[in-house]
């Protein structure tokens, strides 16, 4: 399992906090194609001029649900929720319980489409239960996956969640899970993508003027 490395060094002159975002997973349901929204991956609080900060991570992959006050939009947090490790090598599928001892069930090989993983929710539950659905990968605290992604749970249906590994790093002080407005945050960010490359570890560089620069080790 490969393991990765992110470092923010804060060049702007002053002190700032950044998060730490992916782009949205392709997600597609039997019945269309969900509105995906961002979460907050890691956060960096109050870096100051001149230091850095870092996250390790390994490309674990987990399907995740929660429950959250509805309408879902950005700022709003995550409620109680769980994760499931799933392999998307192995296109696996696990079902959701909605209703009793909630949450995922025995993940199990195939069914998904290639390079994906696919929730597959029951009848035992309705909107007004706020249940959501997502993409969740190990962040802040070791051992404890962070919703990377989430979309709103819909009963007796089938989600297929394709991750597409690209990563951005933004100025701004975030919770840990929080929705966030994509399209506005990833306007001005730093970009990282590891694909295609033999390096594991960049750093994201704030520098004076605003702009970020990526450099690869």
């Amino acid at each position: 399992m490969a393991t990765y490395t992110i470092r923010v060094l804060n060049s702007s002159g002053f002190t700032k906090s950044y998060v730490l975002f992916m782009q949205p997973p392709q997600v597609t349901s039997t019945g269309g194609q969900p509105v995906v929204y961002t979460n907050a991956w890691v956060t960096f609080g109050s870096i100051r001029p001149g230091s850095n900060d870092t996250v390790t991570y390994t490309d674990e992959t987990y399907a995740y649900w929660a429950t959250a006050t509805l309408p879902i939009a950005p700022g709003t947090t995550m409620g109680q929720g769980g994760v499931a490790a799933v392999d998307t090598s192995k296109n696996d599928s696990v079902p959701f319980v909605g209703s009793g001892a909630i949450g995922f069930g025995t993940v199990a090989a195939g069914g998904a489409m290639s390079g994906s993983y696919r929730i597959i929710a029951t009848n035992d539950f309705n909107a007004s239960n706020g249940y959501l659905f997502g993409l969740a990968r190990p962040g802040n605290v070791p051992g404890i996956p962070s919703p990377v992604a989430t979309f709103l749970a819909e009963p007796n249906d089938t989600f297929n969640v394709t991750p597409v590994i690209n990563f951005y790093v933004a100025d701004g002080a975030y919770t840990a899970g929080q929705v966030i407005d994509y399209t506005v945050a990833s306007t001005n960010a730093g970009a990282v993508s590891f694909t295609g490359r033999a390096q594991t570890s960049a750093v994201v560089t704030q520098n004076p003027d605003g702009s970020f620069t990526t450099q690869y080790f």
